[in-house]
């Protein structure tokens, strides 16, 4: 139970990390670790469902790929060599998931880190697809230019492919009434 209660202390620490990407590039109200996370396992679990993968764990996989930095804070390639990140990472998840060996939440970690499954790869697809939609968010917000590089990020899959080219083909979402579209 101890251990338990210290994940979700560790989980709810997410909710007050902002992404550093975002600050860095003069984002004020920027994203938080959870609130990426959020969409990454939303995203997990619709894009799963539609493909007939294993949605559980992908939807895992997301709600733990980020979990090590209520450890280390949101590194950025900007301040780290991407090598010496994981195994700062793996350091944290190995300690953080000590004595919960039976629910396999650090093998399904190291799955996601080593994309070692159909789900894994199609996770981190999937985190670089969000992470473009929030720039398309904060593009209608803060400018074009402030989020240009996130929004260039490249993702292989075909179907995501498609769907930022569709996304890309929308009105600003600030010009959608919500309201209206209660036939979806």
């Amino acid at each position: 139970m101890e251990k338990l209660i210290d994940l979700m202390r560790k989980a709810i620490k997410l909710k007050s990390i902002k992404r550093k990407g975002w600050l860095r590039r003069g984002i004020e109200n920027a994203e938080s670790v959870a609130d990426h996370t959020f969409m990454l396992a939303f995203l997990a679990m619709i894009v799963g469902d539609f493909l007939g993968m294993d949605t559980e764990k992908m939807v895992k996989m997301a709600l733990l790929h980020d979990i090590a930095e209520s450890v280390t804070g949101d590194i950025t390639p900007h301040e780290m060599e991407r090598e010496e990140k994981v195994r700062m990472e793996e350091n944290v998840m190995k300690k953080m998931m000590e004595g919960m060996e039976e629910m396999g939440y650090y093998e399904i970690w190291k799955e996601f880190m080593e994309g070692r499954s159909r789900e894994a790869e199609m996770v981190r697809q999937l985190d670089k697809l969000e992470m473009i939609l929030q720039a398309h968010q904060y593009s209608e917000i803060y400018g074009k230019e402030k989020v240009e590089e996130f929004m260039e990020e490249k993702v292989e899959n075909p179907m995501l492919v498609s769907i930022i080219k569709k996304w890309n083909s929308l009105p600003s979402s600030s010009n959608i009434n919500d309201s209206s579209h209660h036939h979806i």
